[in-house]
């Protein structure tokens, strides 16, 4: 089964899938059952990091699509990412060549630093290291040696393409200003509720396209907080879903498309997997378009509060 498809093209002429699977907190069985529907439905570009402990999972299904003729991998589109504990030159390579094994893939079509702030490596494969307080052990890395081993195994056709997750425009500059491959995307939380203009401007004038995680409001993040408002039953979307005929989830999905972003929308219920699918042979009216625009700034679901002791954690930028 095959279903329409839009791409955004990156500055490095390569495009990538406008929607893509994200599988964050997805595991076993029933992530391999979610990613092989959402192939067979027509989706084209799966979502994973090296943090999620899935790509095994996700390399299982790939592998065995491709085997049977049901896919070529020439079509699809793999990102995995590069956790805060090997942001080290080596460390990073190491962590790309564990994914490649892992995923069974010779190179992923996109590969991400996950965020900018160090942790230490303690050389045993703890990705979330915490000291004698129970707080995440941080470290200082440079993020331009970092860059310059997602260079060299770019170079090395490892990764067609490399960019950034989570990162500021005063981060994302300081590698621009120096790289010789430019970053190709940023991957960050952007919904109705946050919009991230800033960010969105800043990398409109470099044509780094953007990808957003919890594009729906995050609403099966474990941890939110009961005053945490829920964007899938706002008033406003529910209103347009009415009107529309279409899910809350389509009319979040659609509005972001119609601002230029792709969508990594994550479920394993695979009729909302469909149904996220079915957002690019319609969209939102213009004024029904800024009424979602007038939603911004009312909250952020993942704000990484462990990252503001560390120094690359930018206090003035609440991105």
């Amino acid at each position: 089964m095959a279903s329409i498809m839009s791409y955004l093209s990156m500055n490095n002429g390569l495009r990538m899938p406008a929607v893509g699977l994200g599988t964050y907190l997805m595991k076993g069985d029933a992530l391999k059952r979610a990613v092989d529907y959402a192939l067979f439905l027509g989706y084209r570009h799966i979502d994973t990091a090296l943090s999620y402990g899935n790509e095994v999972e996700v390399g299982e299904v790939i592998k065995d699509r491709i085997r049977a003729g049901k896919n070529k991998r020439k079509d699809l589109f793999i990102t995995t990412k590069v956790p805060c504990a090997y942001l080290e030159r080596d460390a990073a390579i190491k962590s790309a060549e564990m994914s490649l094994e892992s995923l069974k893939q010779t190179h992923v079509d996109l590969l991400l630093i996950h965020q900018p702030w160090g942790n230490v490596n303690r050389g045993v494969g703890t990705l979330k290291p915490l000291n004698s307080k129970g707080e995440r052990e941080l470290k200082h890395h440079d993020l331009l040696e970092t860059w310059s081993a997602f260079e060299q195994m770019h170079g090395q056709n490892w990764a067609k393409s490399i960019g950034v997750s989570n990162f500021n425009p005063e981060q994302i500059q300081r590698i621009w200003d120096k790289a010789k491959i430019k970053p190709a995307n940023l991957q960050l939380e952007a919904h109705a509720y946050w919009q991230q203009k800033k960010l969105v401007e800043f990398c409109g004038e470099k044509n780094i396209i953007l990808t957003a995680y919890s594009p729906l409001g995050a609403p099966s993040k474990p941890d939110k907080k009961p005053e945490d408002l829920v964007l899938l039953e706002d008033p406003q979307v529910k209103q347009l879903s009415f009107e529309y005929k279409k899910t809350p989830g389509q009319i979040l999905l659609n509005f972001l498309l119609l601002k230029g972003m792709g969508v990594l929308p994550k479920s394993q219920n695979f009729e909302r997997i469909k149904d996220n699918l079915d957002i690019f042979d319609w969209k939102l009216s213009s004024s029904d378009f800024e009424k979602l625009l007038k939603l911004d700034n009312t909250v952020k679901y993942f704000t990484n509060e462990w990252a503001h002791r560390h120094p690359e954690f930018d206090k003035s930028e609440p991105f």
